[in-house]
């Protein structure tokens, strides 16, 4: 049978789950809203499933349950973060809030955060931009988990990128995607499920591709076999602005394995489409971009699929697969915590 949770129960559930392995509240709560951000959109390698690794990275000490969060100006528009080791997720909505601010005196805001763990979907911090009227974009490093195209060896992590854009009359864009073939969390996912990986997605240790979970060692870049050059063209910005820009390490230099580095760097950005046009009028813009994909019936802008899922998962929950929802159960008996699902 399938079964399913109402977001209500998952939130709750998340907290007490992160309280008790020692996050404080600011810092539960973050967290606990990128994970539903991903699981009321269809992006379930980084929802729920997250929950007992980042409980297990709190009791660690892999990641600072209480950090001392710094907001540093460094010029009119550009902000320092340092998130003291804390989990990634409440640094990041501080420097996207920080970002957006810059933004609606200069025009245009970023912010480098600094000493960060794992921050989830990238699309939580960009549409936190999109809420606010904002267009937001973020990228990050991440550990080496995904070879050079027809290499054999990782040097880019999974190095997300993120574009969201506000639209006060419809769904928002929002493209939020791993540079990396799929992300590793799903290959985590298959193995706990029992699924086969498609075809050109993931290596072996000499590089050949495999369908096997259990088997891959590493990730192709986006673009697979023949077209893979352009997947690490784009890891590299990640490694640019995530790593390089912010000082911090490089996807290589990070512990792939603990996924928990606490010396990663993020990069978040929000401009204010208001420098050129109303908000409303740039809404009705995006909108009419969105109208063309309506003429061809089963085409999407990016976030389209997301959109649809998020409205069929606030109706009928989030799906707990029997895999996922025996990490869960087995979360809350470590955290002492009763899953109502």
């Amino acid at each position: 049978m399938s079964r399913t949770a109402p977001l209500e129960t998952l939130v709750e559930f998340s907290r007490a789950v992160l309280l008790s392995a020692g996050a404080n509240a600011e810092s539960a709560d973050a967290a606990t809203w990128a994970m539903m951000h991903a699981s009321l959109h269809g992006l379930d390698t980084h929802g729920i499933r997250l929950l007992p690794w980042y409980a297990d990275c709190l009791r660690s000490g892999l990641a600072k349950g209480s950090p001392d969060i710094t907001v540093e100006l460094k010029r009119r528009a550009a902000a320092l973060v340092d998130a003291d080791g804390g989990m990634g997720h409440l640094a990041m909505y501080r420097a996207m809030d920080e970002a957006c601010a810059l933004a609606r005196d200069c025009g245009i805001g970023m912010a480098a955060v600094i000493n960060s763990t794992h921050f989830g979907a990238a699309g939580a911090y960009t549409m936190a931009a999109a809420d606010a009227g904002f267009i937001g974009f973020v990228t990050a490093n991440s550990g080496a988990f995904v070879v050079p195209h027809g290499g054999s060896k990782p040097i880019h992590g999974t190095s997300p990128l993120s574009v969201s854009a506000p639209n006060p009359g419809g769904d928002p864009f929002l493209l939020d995607m791993a540079t990396s073939s799929i992300p590793w969390n799903k290959v985590l996912r298959y193995r706990t499920e029992g699924y086969e990986l498609p075809q050109g997605v993931a290596v072996d240790e000499t590089g050949a591709f495999v369908a096997d979970p259990h088997k891959a060692v590493a990730l192709a870049p986006a673009g697979g076999a023949d077209y893979g050059y352009k997947g690490a063209a784009l890891a590299g910005v990640a490694e640019v602005l995530g790593g390089v820009l912010t000082g911090m390490r490089l996807s290589r230099e990070q512990d792939g394995l603990a996924l928990a580095d606490s010396k990663m760097g993020h990069f978040v950005m929000a401009i204010d489409p208001t420098l050129f046009m109303s908000l409303e009028a740039f809404g009705l813009r995006l909108q009419t971009y969105f109208d063309g994909f309506k003429a061809q019936p089963g085409t999407y802008a990016a976030g389209g699929p997301e959109w649809e899922r998020r409205r069929v998962r606030e109706v009928e929950g989030i799906p707990l697969p029997n895999g996922l929802y025996a990490e869960l159960l087995a979360a809350g008996e470590a955290a002492g915590v009763k899953l109502d699902a």
